[in-house]
């Protein structure tokens, strides 16, 4: 049955003062998270919006019912409830049971409550760290973006936190985000979440048609200039120079390079195969396809992709990659594992993979065709349904989930034959959402295997990334504005390359 909202001003008086804390079940001490209010009256589930207190979906550009319902407690807050029977729902991030209080308020009382919440996973004992690589914030006043960067993403669970300056002429005065200096942002890390700004760099034709492309430039010790290019963004002609200039300007600064919005943008390809990208994000910021429709044909042709994710504006949903990291936890460090590919993306379930003790991002090479012994896990708090084992883009192994403990798990361990080089991975697939009404969506970095030295290169996968860097030519060479034929060329050349190295 749907839930009704209702403002806490509407509610019956008089109201009860209820003071809230979460708790980390096993340690006692004070954890950041998210609540829902559910009143019970005349049969109904009526969720209660109180005043004084975030809500989760606050800022967000679009109406989402899912997430508007919950409420963000970075530390002890102070809530009115109306008098009744109230619920109390609780998480912290996605490896927490949910928790729910009943209150009798009856009589209107003052009440002061704290909820344990428990972990039935803790990634970071095991070298998981998660982060959001894509975030900006708008139409905001600088306090509040403060508050925000400071409470929601330790509400949501982060370890890490990447906001990113971007410039769209005329617009750009409302992004708040930009407001930031370049790098480590301590000041801002009172919740233990560690936050550093980088750059969104990027092209477009016309205002928001598709262009060269954007990336996300993280680990920068000064802007890559200029930060928006050509008259699409920044109003400001030629479209010129390609993104290859700001991601080779971003590795001299030690910086990591990002591919956004999957397969949004014509230059993603000739970067790929120029290697000046370090990994790719999904679903940041919309669905420009799925992973069939990059990953699994630049895994096919024989590159090394990180699966990396974020949420662009504000954020919409509990999207995060996961990075395996060693030693000490810095926004370096972190980036590093993600070069390396030891990452898995998630908005729900939390994913284990590894072959013949080979971790996601690594290579196993083989002396000869035969079996290798996957095992693979998932757990979440939402039904995930199918964990699959992905070989060269192929279903070859599945598990249903089952719910153990309020829990949603699955394990699989089982031979599979290689007969070729490639490489597998894993992934869940469901049509279920989670707490904050997106689709769940789960999967690995690649585990690389070779063959005597072999790497997979399918041809039709090779013919693939081919047509996209011809049909990427054809558009930029009838759209593109510039001001002198070396420009035309310089940004023309790149698909030149990429044709002969596909053509080699």
């Amino acid at each position: 049955m749907a839930l009704l909202l209702v403002a806490a001003a509407f509610a019956p008086e008089p109201l009860s003062r209820v003071t809230l804390l979460l708790t980390d079940a096993d340690s006692g001490k004070p954890v950041a998270g998210v609540v829902r209010f559910t009143h019970a009256a005349d049969g109904k589930s009526v969720v209660l919006i109180p005043k004084g207190i975030d809500s989760r979906g606050w800022g967000l550009l679009q109406k989402q019912p899912g997430i508007e319902e919950w409420f963000v407690v970075p530390q002890s807050v102070a809530v009115d409830l109306p008098r009744g029977t109230v619920s109390i729902e609780a998480i912290s991030g996605l490896e927490t049971d949910t928790a729910t209080v009943e209150l009798d308020l009856s009589n209107a009382q003052p009440r002061e409550v704290t909820i344990p919440l428990k972990r039935f996973i803790r990634q970071s004992d095991r070298g998981w760290r998660s982060a959001n690589t894509h975030l900006h914030l708008m139409k905001i006043t600088r306090e509040e973006s403060d508050r925000y960067l400071r409470d929601f993403p330790a509400a949501d669970g982060l370890d890490v936190l990447f906001v990113s300056h971007l410039k769209r002429a005329g617009a750009d005065q409302d992004y708040i985000t930009n407001q930031y200096p370049t790098g480590r942002l301590k000041f801002l890390e009172t919740r233990g979440v560690l936050i550093s700004n980088g750059e969104e760099h990027r092209h477009n034709f016309g205002a928001g048609g598709e262009g060269y492309g954007h990336v996300m430039l993280l680990g920068l010790k000064e802007l890559v200039q200029p930060v928006s290019i050509g008259a699409g963004i920044a109003k400001t002609p030629p479209d010129s120079p390609a993104i290859a200039l700001g991601l080779e300007n971003a590795h001299q600064q030690d910086g990591t390079a990002i591919w956004c919005h999957n397969t949004w943008g014509f230059e993603d390809v000739p970067n790929w195969l120029a290697g000046r990208l370090d990994a790719q994000n999904i679903f940041d910021g919309g669905s420009h396809g799925g992973y069939a429709d990059s990953f699994y044909h630049y895994l096919n042709a024989g590159l090394k992709v990180p699966f990396s994710t974020g949420t662009d504006w504000f954020m919409d949903d509990f999207a995060r990659v996961y990075a395996e990291v060693a030693g000490e936890l810095t926004p370096e460090t972190w980036l590093a594992a993600l070069r390396a590919g030891r990452t898995f993306i998630t908005n729900g379930p939390l994913l284990d993979l590894k072959v013949n003790n080979v971790r996601v991002g690594d290579t196993l090479d083989l002396s000869q065709s035969g079996e290798v012994t996957i095992t693979a896990s998932a757990i979440g708090r939402g039904n995930f349904e199918t964990l699959e084992i992905i070989q060269n883009g192929q279903v070859v192994a599945s598990e249903t989930s089952k719910s153990v403990d309020g829990n949603f798990t699955a394990t699989l361990r089982k031979p599979i034959n290689v007969a070729e080089p490639g490489w597998l991975a894993a992934r869940i697939t469901t049509a279920n959402k989670n707490e904050y009404g997106r689709t769940l969506f789960g999967h690995t970095s690649a585990v690389y295997v070779t063959l005597q030295g072999r790497s997979i290169r399918r041809a039709a996968d090779v013919a693939w990334l081919r047509h996209e860097v011809e049909t990427a030519r054809a558009a930029i060479a009838e759209k593109a504005q510039f001001d002198t034929a070396e420009q035309r060329q310089k940004v023309l050349g790149l698909y030149d390359q990429s044709l002969k190295i596909l053509a080699e």
